[in-house]
C-alpha cells in the first residue's frame, strides 16, 4: 500500500495549539480535581499548612513542591502519606518539576520563600520582600501558563508587597483576574478574634472579628467593633489592637529562637485555603480576612486593595463584605494608609 501523502489535521501541533487556547478562554465543561498545590511545602509554615490540609475531604489530591534541597519536601510527603485520609499527596523537589506540580490545581498557595529571618526580627518589610520577590514572581509566571483557572492565596511574607508583585505578574501575562487572586491575612483575623473571645469568655468558633486595611504590622487595623465591642473602654481596644500588630514580635521574643508563630500561621493559613476550597466545590463560604482587590473602592473606604471579610463561591471571590468603623478605626486606618 502506497504511504498517504497528506498530514492528519486533526493531529497537528496547530490544532493541539487551538484546543489548549480553547480551554483556556472558553466556557468549556471542566471536571476539576481538587486539587490544592502548596508552595515552599518543605518550609515550617508550609509543613504545617499541609498537615491540615491532608485531613479534608474537599482536596481529593494535595501536590507539596518546593525547590529547596534542604528542606526535603518528599520526606514531608511521604510522612504525610502515612495519614489515614482520602486525600492523595504528591511530591515534587526542583524547579523542573514545578509545571507538574501545577498542573490543574484548583488552589495555589504561594509560602516560604528564602526568608533568612522572621519579619519580627529586626528584618525590614523592603528587606524581607527582596529575599522573596523572586520565589513569589517565579511561582506566578508559573501560574500563568500551567494554571491559569486556579484560585493564588499568597502568604509569603511580606503579604502586601507580594500580593501586588503577583497580581502585576497576573496582568502583564493576561491572566489576571481579581476574584482569583488574594492575599492571605488569616492569621491577622484569627488572633483578633482569639484575644477578643478569651477577654469576653465567649466561643472563638461562633465569633469573627475581621482585620482590614493591610497585613503587615503598621497596615492592620482590627474591627472589635465588629465583633460587639461597644461597652469595652477605649483603653482596652487600644491594648487589644496593639497586641494583634505587635504579635509577631512577641512570639519571636518569647520562643527566644529568632522564629516566627509558624504553628499559628500554618494552622490559619490551611483554614483560609480550606475555606477556598469549600466555595469552589460545596457552597459558598465566609473568609474573616483576605487583601483583595476591591469590587468597589468607594465602598471600600476609597482603597481598590484592601483587607476586607470575603465570601468565596464557585467562581471565586463572589461577594466584599466591607464592615463599619467606629471612630478609632476610622482614624488607625488612616494612619495605616
Amino acid at each position: 500500500m502506497a504511504k498517504a501523502n497528506w498530514h492528519n489535521s486533526v493531529m497537528s501541533d496547530a490544532l493541539a495549539c487551538v484546543e489548549r487556547q480553547c480551554e483556556r478562554y472558553c466556557a468549556v465543561p471542566r471536571f476539576p480535581p481538587r486539587k490544592v498545590t502548596v508552595v515552599g511545602a518543605g518550609t515550617d509554615v508550609g509543613r504545617v499548612a499541609s498537615l491540615f490540609l491532608k485531613q479534608q475531604k474537599v482536596i481529593k489530591v494535595l501536590a507539596l513542591y518546593d525547590d529547596q534541597p534542604e528542606h526535603n519536601v518528599c520526606g514531608v510527603a511521604n510522612d504525610l502519606a502515612h495519614i489515614d485520609t482520602s486525600t492523595d499527596t504528591e511530591a515534587y523537589q526542583g524547579r523542573m518539576f514545578l509545571k507538574d506540580a501545577l498542573h490543574d490545581a484548583d488552589v495555589v498557595l504561594i509560602c516560604g520563600g528564602c526568608c533568612i529571618q522572621p519579619p519580627c526580627c529586626n528584618s525590614l518589610d523592603r528587606d524581607l520582600f527582596f529575599y522573596n520577590m523572586h520565589h513569589v514572581r517565579t511561582t506566578t509566571i508559573a501560574c500563568a501558563q500551567f494554571c491559569p483557572q486556579a484560585i493564588i492565596a499568597v502568604q509569603t511574607p511580606p503579604v502586601d508587597c507580594n500580593f501586588a508583585l503577583c497580581a502585576h505578574t497576573l496582568k502583564i501575562a493576561g491572566v489576571y483576574d481579581k476574584r482569583k487572586v488574594l492575599g492571605v491575612n488569616a492569621i491577622n483575623a484569627m488572633r483578633a478574634n482569639q484575644l477578643f473571645c478569651s477577654i469576653t469568655g465567649s466561643d472563638p468558633s461562633k465569633s469573627h472579628t475581621p482585620v482590614v486595611g493591610g497585613t503587615g504590622r503598621c497596615t492592620r487595623v482590627p474591627v472589635f467593633s465588629a465583633a460587639k465591642a461597644g461597652n469595652f473602654p477605649q483603653t482596652q481596644l487600644d491594648c487589644l489592637t496593639r497586641l494583634v500588630r505587635e504579635a509577631d514580635e512577641i512570639i519571636c521574643k518569647v520562643k527566644s529562637n529568632r522564629e516566627q508563630g509558624h504553628l499559628s500561621i500554618g494552622f490559619s493559613t490551611a483554614r483560609c485555603v480550606i475555606n477556598i476550597m469549600l466555595g469552589l466545590f460545596e457552597r459558598p463560604t465566609f473568609i474573616d480576612s483576605a487583601l483583595v482587590e476591591q469590587g468597589d473602592p468607594a465602598k471600600c473606604y476609597n482603597m481598590p486593595i484592601c483587607a476586607t471579610p470575603v465570601t468565596v463561591g464557585r467562581s471565586g471571590i463572589v461577594e466584599y463584605a466591607v464592615p463599619t468603623l467606629n471612630e478609632g478605626e476610622t482614624r488607625l486606618l488612616e494612619d495605616s494608609k
